[in-house]
């Protein structure tokens, strides 16, 4: 082997699981990111209330340094690990100040109200038990309506036929009787060689999308942007687990990079008006880590084209907007973007497209008319607490 195959061939083994260094430098970065992290496990338990918070604080000023991609994972996890620490907070404060409230109330209010729950529930209780009563009287009142009314009718049908019932009548009745037998006869034959109701035929699957969708169905489309390395499938979340993309990959398998999504509420088959999609802001740049390129205006001018190919249909679209939000709770006045997937009416449309402008951070005015089809790219940033960076784009007529 030359030297040139000798350089190769070392290079392949420069990984460390599922992470590949192009260098032995890079590689030695990592190791030592390693033996830091397994010192920190030694010596802090990460599981503790406020250690995440404690070691998040210190690599972001710079206290504790990490060169390598694997650092950068790690860091990850530990802003992880401090917002569940925040909800785990938030949740024993609530529940502090619902026991605190408990506890001013004197035990004969307590009392009071549950004899009064009691009293409501008793009468509530009544009165569906006399409706019930009412409707079960009404309906056997009808039902024994209607078999009086048939037995006289039966009873009177009766005497007619007696009192009619000569030799040329009943020639007559065979005869009426001969005839309706041809008549259901061939209403018969009509019902068999009827033909089938026409079954509509659903989208059809792109060609190039059989495979990866036969492999897993969960598939939605493609997602790519020139100049990031966004060139993803994208999956379709469900509404019984719509965060199991957020760390799983294509495979099924647990992944902290995830994968691209879709929204649980959009529809492959028809379109919605804003197809949503989801995404890490992964500081690898994976994932939707390119799309914090978009807060220079440069790179935003250059790089209007995304391309989103859903299982049944290709689709070319131009961001229009790039805007920085926050998850918002219910009662601020912050735009809910990723609740608007369908305007239903022009008023919607343009309250979605007035919040859109005032959240944009780019000088060109967004041009958005009623009836665009829209797409929506979301991920998380760090400018404010549960940041959000989120781009629109309107779809390009073919």
């Amino acid at each position: 082997m030359d030297k040139k195959g000798i350089d190769i061939a070392m290079d392949k083994i420069y990984c460390i699981g599922k992470f590949q260094f192009d260098s032995k430098e890079k590689y030695q970065e990592a190791l030592d990111d390693i033996e830091k992290i397994k010192y920190i496990s030694k010596k802090m338990d990460i599981n503790e209330p406020g250690v995440a918070q404690r070691l998040y604080t210190l690599v972001r000023e710079g206290k504790i340094v990490f060169r390598s991609v694997i650092g950068d994972d790690y860091l990850l996890y530990l802003s992880d690990m401090v917002v569940e620490d925040y909800r785990a907070i938030s949740r024993d404060s609530f529940a502090r100040k619902i026991i605190g409230r408990l506890r001013q109330v004197s035990p004969r209010q307590v009392i009071g109200v549950i004899c009064m729950a009691g009293a409501i529930v008793c009468f509530l209780i009544f009165l569906g038990s006399e409706y019930n009563d009412r409707q079960k009287t009404r309906q056997l009142e009808k039902l024994k309506s209607e078999q009086e009314i048939s037995a006289a009718s039966d009873w009177l049908s009766a005497k007619l036929l007696d009192v009619m019932d000569t030799e040329e009548t009943k020639r007559d009745k065979d005869k009426k009787q001969e005839e309706v037998v041809v008549a259901q006869s061939e209403s018969v034959d009509n019902e068999v060689y009827a033909a089938e109701p026409i079954q509509e035929i659903g989208p059809q699957i792109l060609p190039e999308y059989q495979a990866l969708y036969e492999k897993n169905s969960d598939l939605a489309g493609w997602l790519a942007i020139e100049g990031t390395e966004i060139d993803y499938p994208v999956m379709q979340a469900v509404s019984e687990s719509s965060n199991f993309y957020l760390n799983h990959d294509f495979d099924g398998k647990e992944d902290i990079n995830g994968s691209l999504f879709l929204d649980s509420r959009n529809s492959l088959e028809k379109p919605n008006d804003n197809m949503i999609i989801y995404g890490h802001n992964m500081k690898s740049g994976m994932m939707f880590g390119g799309l914090k390129q978009y807060l220079e205006p440069s790179f935003w001018k250059e790089h209007k084209k995304v391309i989103f190919n859903t299982i049944y249909d290709k689709a070319e679209y131009e961001i229009v907007a790039v805007c920085l939000s926050k998850v918002a709770e219910d009662g601020d006045g912050e735009l809910k973007y990723y609740n608007f997937i369908d305007a239903g009416n022009k008023k919607t449309f343009k309250q979605f497209v007035e919040n859109v402008k005032e959240l944009n951070i780019m000088d060109e005015k967004v041009q958005l008319s009623y009836g665009d089809k829209l797409l929506t790219l979301s991920t998380c940033n760090s400018y404010t607490e549960d940041g959000r960076l989120f781009l629109v784009a309107k779809k390009c007529e073919k």
